[in-house]
């Protein structure tokens, strides 16, 4: 009983060690990711009105997302750090010395590695996907956002679409406004002048509607319109029109700043807001987009094949048709000349005279219908080839997002046994090292960490550009992790070191 006492009294120790550097590992991994998240699209985000409230929920749905990400480096940080602590102050060993194995000290550890492998897969299944789909939404409406309507004083604007506006002296009111360019670029054919220029105006937006207002005085509108070719002549005729106005006024309609959430499209990266059901669903939809291809494609050959059949039909119809034309002609000839008595050898005869100058059935077509023939065995060919390319080109598309599918179907699995292998990584290497803080500890685990993270961006990448298997892809850092963490695991029961390398002493020649 006192020995149970005891090990639940290092139970507490080892897991009381491990909460705090844990907690405080997992925020600092969401932190570099969140900072990650904004150097990428700050450009996208600044300037088009939207407050720190709006920008602080795109951060949290962000943070979701990344979750399954941050959960290995934390377990790893940490448990380099307790284990490291706990061998430095030789706590690891007095444990040692009283008969407790380093897996039995690690079992708290352990606990909390599966729990957050349980974390990982959760998150990946339930809170990620709806997190994605939040974060691509607001995200992709933040990008469709206009800027906030701001016109400067010597810069062009080009918040319409369509327009540049350029005033080079506004008044204090912000509404009179000196010296307007205009230029119109809403023609289908850009290459055409379209300016208008005032001396003065002013801007403002309408109270009935929501309207930008450009009232402009004194100006002139110059219009390019399209070249005109003179009849029997090489000669071209580029028409231009200039107008002189003394008030002139402009509407904008600001609907285009307004942007619904609704109709903003989400198509790509479509497997990142899916389950796992939901990805098994996709793949069996897959799989039978593409047995319908091929089937359609086996389905195009039977009809050509009843084709040919239908034309040999005909073929033979013809020749019959030729043989009872023959018949009829001969026994006409036979009865006028009453030859009665030779009927049957005359008609043999020239049946087999008039069959006997074809040598092939083609040439009982006349020279009309082997031309359509020709055309159409041409266009039959064509069709043919454009089916197969146009199925070869879906079969294609479709296995490649097949292979996304299920890439993203076994990551999630993957991300969660990678924290139980990066457990059985930092607490032998803090075993090992007995450093504690966030000296060599971090080094370390900022070390594995990154070729983690390579291979795991890597494995993407090739399984998009489809030069590898998704499933290798998805696993790839765990078969490079796994044999790591047995062999710190080994040296750690051995109560093993790594061996300091000197460099004079690696480099002198051996006598």
């Amino acid at each position: 009983m006192k020995v149970f006492d005891k090990l639940k009294k290092i139970d507490k120790l080892v897991l009381m060690s491990f909460i705090g550097p844990y907690v405080l590992s997992f925020f600092i991994a969401e932190f570099v990711l969140i900072m990650q998240f904004l150097w990428k699209y700050i450009d996208d985000i600044l300037g088009k009105g939207f407050t720190v409230i709006d920008l602080m929920e795109l951060i949290i749905y962000f943070a979701v997302t990344q979750i399954p990400m941050a959960l290995p480096i934390a377990i790893l940080l940490s448990s380099v750090m307790v284990f490291g602590t706990l061998s430095e102050k030789f706590e690891l060993s007095s444990m040692k010395s009283a008969g407790i194995s380093l897996i039995r000290i690690m079992a708290p550890a352990i606990a909390l590695g599966i729990l957050s492998a349980s974390l990982s897969l959760f998150a990946s299944n339930y809170l990620k996907p709806q997190a994605n789909y939040q974060f691509q939404k607001r995200l992709r409406s933040i990008k469709a956002q206009k800027p906030s309507l701001t016109i400067e004083e010597k810069i062009f604007n080009r918040d319409f679409n369509g327009f540049a506006i350029r005033v080079n002296e506004k008044g204090k009111d912000g509404e009179t406004i000196k010296d307007i360019l205009i230029y119109d670029h809403t023609h289908s054919d850009k290459s055409l002048i379209m300016l208008t220029k005032a001396n003065d105006g002013r801007m403002y937006n309408s109270r009935d509607a929501n309207q930008f207002v450009m009232q402009l005085n004194d100006g002139v509108s110059y219009r390019e319109l399209r070249k005109e070719k003179k009849q029997g002549a090489s000669v071209y005729k580029y028409p231009f029109m200039r107008t002189e106005f003394s008030d002139w006024k402009k509407v904008f309609d600001l609907s285009e700043f307004d942007t619904d959430d609704n109709s903003i499209s989400i198509n790509r990266n479509k497997e990142d807001m899916l389950n796992t059901f939901q990805l098994l669903s996709a793949i069996d939809s897959v799989n039978s987009q593409e047995e319908k291809i091929i089937e359609s494609i086996n389905n195009y050959e039977e009809i050509e094949l009843e084709k040919m059949r239908e034309l040999e039909a005909r073929r033979d119809q013809k020749i019959s048709d030729i043989e009872l034309k023959t018949s009829v002609r001969t026994a006409a000839r036979i009865k006028a000349s009453r030859l009665n008595n030779i009927k049957y050898d005359v008609v043999k005869q020239l049946q087999t005279d008039t069959l006997s100058k074809y040598d092939h059935w083609f040439e009982t077509i006349s020279p009309d219908d082997n031309n359509k023939l020709f055309i159409k065995t041409i266009q039959a060919s064509g069709r043919k080839k454009d089916l197969l390319r146009n199925s070869i080109t879906n079969l294609r598309s479709l296995d490649n997002k097949r292979n996304k599918y299920l890439l993203r179907l076994h990551q999630p699995y993957g991300f969660a046994l990678i924290c139980i292998v990066f457990l059985f990584i930092g607490a032998p290497l803090g075993c090992i090292i007995r450093k504690g803080g966030y000296g060599y500890p971090l080094l370390f685990a900022i070390l594995f960490y990154m070729v983690f993270i390579i291979t795991s961006i890597m494995g993407e990448k090739l399984v998009r550009k489809d030069n590898i298997d998704p499933i290798l892809a998805a696993w790839l850092a765990n078969m490079i992790m796994f044999p790591i963490a047995i062999w710190f695991t080994s040296k750690a029961l051995r109560d093993s070191k790594f061996q300091k390398i000197s460099l004079p002493r690696l480099f002198k020649k051996k006598d």
